[in-house]
């Protein structure tokens, strides 16, 4: 069995970066970060639990500013030809959450090859599949998780994948009730996975126009100890029910708390605050990150860029631009819909 903490969901370095020595620098992806030097005897000196502790807390919004570049740095030694299954699955969360998608294939494939039940490997390795479009392949991983993982895994990650490939509504509202099934009969009674299944129900929910029942999904309180991830699924719920305020009150008080801004929670302040009219503090703030990003070209930002010109930029051309580029890379239902939504106002300012 595997030795991972649950994959989607994976929520001490500073002491690391005290010496004086320095490698290389690196440009942080997020603009709120200073350029920053990592120690070359703490990238020597990293565990493997100090990386996966920085790597848990870089999904929270109170994590370490930039935490996957500073695992990034610190894992290399790791990666050597004998590298242990704890290595190669910590460096493809570190490629996922880079967008190397492939990459992250590849490490898992190469991960299973040693150690075959690692259940959080193979639903890693299905979601991995599923963001590229590989439907089938993901599918197959996700039915190798029966035996490997509780049934409540294995059948959600089946469900997830069907509905991301559902060609009609119907087919969505049918995987997302049986999923809802599953989750009754199967109550998990881990908290990590709770949360993991609270998103994957939410995000059904809201592709379906549900947005009510998307936040009876998220039923944790929407502060710092949640992931990224569900703070913006709840973010987008609350939007959706014309609910601005409490997104700006609830969410400009977990930013204000950390250390840095996660693009996905600037991008939803921006929008409460636009649907207020109020000062635009956020919309500034978020405008600013789109240009750093655009003057960047970059490219695993592209879904934000589109997001940024279609809803609040008013510049469908170029929604449309990097809804196109986003497309090449993540084939998720979401970014189906974005394309779709961006080419229809392409059109319509034709």
């Amino acid at each position: 069995m595997n030795t991972h903490s649950f994959p989607a969901l994976m929520i001490g370095i500073a002491a690391l970066c005290s010496v004086s020595v320095f490698a290389k620098p690196y440009l942080p992806d997020n603009q709120d970060a200073a350029l920053l030097m990592v120690p070359e005897l703490a990238v020597q000196s990293a565990t493997l639990e100090d990386i996966r502790t920085l790597i848990d807390n870089a999904q929270r919004p109170s994590g370490t500013i930039d935490g996957f570049s500073l695992a990034d740095a610190l894992i290399q030694p790791h990666l050597n030809t004998n590298a242990s299954p704890e290595a190669l699955y910590l460096w493809a969360r570190i490629q996922q959450h880079q967008h190397d998608f492939k990459g992250a294939e590849q490490t898992l494939k190469r991960l299973l090859a040693q150690q075959p039940d690692d259940a959080s490997a193979r639903l890693l390795l299905a979601s991995v599949q599923t963001i590229q479009g590989k439907f089938t392949q993901a599918r197959q991983s996700c039915l190798q998780l029966i035996g490997r993982s509780s049934m409540l895994v294995a059948a959600a990650c089946a469900l997830d994948n069907s509905f991301q490939q559902a060609k009609t509504e119907d087919n969505r509202v049918q995987s997302y009730s049986e999923l809802q099934s599953v989750a009754t009969r199967y109550p998990s009674q881990h908290q990590e996975e709770s949360v993991w299944l609270m998103q994957i129900l939410a995000g059904m929910a809201l592709a379906l126009n549900r947005p009510e029942e998307a936040l009876a999904h998220l039923s944790l309180p929407a502060d710092s100890q949640r992931p990224i991830s569900y703070l913006s699924l709840w973010a987008e719920a609350q939007l959706a029910q014309d609910n601005p305020q409490a997104v700006l009150t609830t969410l400009a008080d977990v930013v204000s708390r950390s250390g840095a801004t996660d693009d996905n929670l600037l991008l939803k302040l921006a929008l409460a605050e636009q649907m207020t009219g109020r000062f635009q503090h956020w919309q500034v703030r978020c405008l600013n990150r789109i240009t750093l990003r655009e003057q960047r070209q970059d490219t695993t930002h592209a879904g934000l860029l589109a997001s940024y010109y279609l809803l609040l930029g008013d510049r469908p051309d170029k929604a449309l631009f990097w809804a196109k580029i986003n497309w090449q890379q993540n084939r998720l239902l979401s970014d189906r819909q974005l394309l779709i939504d961006a080419e229809q106002a392409f059109n319509q300012q034709a």
